[in-house]
């Protein structure tokens, strides 16, 4: 099968739709499925091959992004490259129902007669100035509901986005509920030996070290992070955006690892925090942190029910205090006998429940519906 992916930005440029869409393309060529993905030009070659896949991104304007608003504008030449690349596949899959990238290209194979999946990741995102919320309700109701239209199939990853999908959509949409998964080949805990190594290679010294991973904008919490620092130990963010904490002691900063080094980030902290807010659903990021082992701690979100459970997460409520002090909880059960317990489960958890595997499989069961039905009509 050729298959269509296409999103706002591919990494480099870090983020969780990136990642995702990654991982997704990345499965699906090693299944033996001929991949693309269009995206814009940020941070990567114009043209390249990867894990199998090939990439080809669009000159764009970034002019948002300073206010934390992750939405390029695209250079004219995306609307040939979509439907170059629409003649091509079988199947033309958008990520986030905002893009231009997604509109155009769904829009192109409607009226070449390709079958359509459109992915819905946080629907709604609440920033901290109101004219962005103004300007985001308007475009969810007219961008947002035009991508809906023209997608055969909406795939959403969490409640939130689906209840505002199937208010745009109607009863007749057929809307898919898919959990987000996550490649416990690749992200997996190290041995003793190997973690020591890693963290003398960050140079990084014995004290226990809480890590964040996604971007640095105020909805992710990051502020309540700062509030929280305590000497026991350090803080590590990991992530881009428009926020430039001051250097402070006890505080390290990552922009934009690298995908080798993000791995052996989490193979060496002792534990994650996801403060953040208004996600679709439980973030990619936490997931890899339990595939590598850590526990996590988290703001508490009902919508993260589905995906985890108090065995493997710890609750706090959204306050710098309560924060600091289930870190320094948290860190005295990891010094004592059941360290080694905490990391298990959370490995365990993370293979059993959020697998990459079961991920593709519902992509593919959908794809392959939708090209029988296209035969057949």
């Amino acid at each position: 099968m050729r298959i269509l992916q296409v999103t706002h930005y591919t990494l480099p440029h870090y983020g969780g739709i990136e990642v995702v869409v990654e991982n997704l393309a990345r499965q699906l060529a090693q299944r033996g499925h001929a991949v693309r993905v269009l995206s814009s030009r940020a941070g990567g070659a114009a043209q390249e091959e990867r894990h199998g896949v090939e990439f080809v991104r669009v000159s764009a304007w970034n002019p948002l992004e300073r206010y934390a608003v992750p939405y390029p504008l695209f250079a004219p030449s995306l609307i040939p490259q979509a439907a170059r690349l629409a003649r091509w596949a079988d199947i033309v899959h958008g990520h986030g129902f905002l893009y231009q990238s997604t509109l155009v290209a769904l829009g192109i194979a409607r009226i070449q007669g390709r079958p359509t999946v459109l992915t819905e990741y946080a629907g709604f995102v609440r920033y901290p100035r109101r004219v962005w919320n103004a300007l985001q309700l308007v475009a969810i109701h007219t961008l947002g509901r035009l991508a809906v239209a023209l997608a055969d199939v909406v795939i959403v990853h969490g409640m939130r986005a689906h209840d505002l999908i199937r208010r745009l959509a109607g009863s007749s949409k057929a809307v898919r509920l898919i959990p987000l998964g996550v490649d416990t080949e690749r992200f997996h805990p190290a041995a003793p030996e190997e973690r020591v190594g890693i963290r003398r290679a960050l140079g990084w010294d014995d004290r226990p070290r809480v890590l964040f991973v996604g971007r640095l904008v105020p909805r992710k919490g990051i502020e309540w992070l700062l509030d929280a620092l305590d000497p026991r130990y350090e803080l590590v963010l990991c992530g881009r955006g428009e926020m430039t904490p001051p250097a402070r002691h006890g505080l390290r900063i990552y922009r934009s690892p690298d995908d080798t080094t993000l791995l052996r980030i989490y193979q060496a902290a002792d534990l994650f925090i996801l403060p953040s807010h208004s996600e679709g659903a439980f973030p990619l990021a936490a997931q890899q942190a339990l595939a590598c082992g850590l526990p996590v701690i988290a703001v508490y979100d009902p919508l993260y029910d589905p995906y985890v459970h108090p065995e493997v997460v710890r609750w706090v409520p959204p306050d710098p205090t309560a924060i600091r002090e289930a870190i320094r909880e948290l860190l005295d059960e990891l010094a004592g006998p059941r360290k080694e317990e905490r990391r298990r489960k959370a490995r365990e958890w993370a293979c059993a429940r959020l697998s990459l595997t079961h991920y593709i499989d519902q992509h593919l069961l959908i794809y392959d519906l939708l090209q029988t039905n296209r035969r057949k009509g």
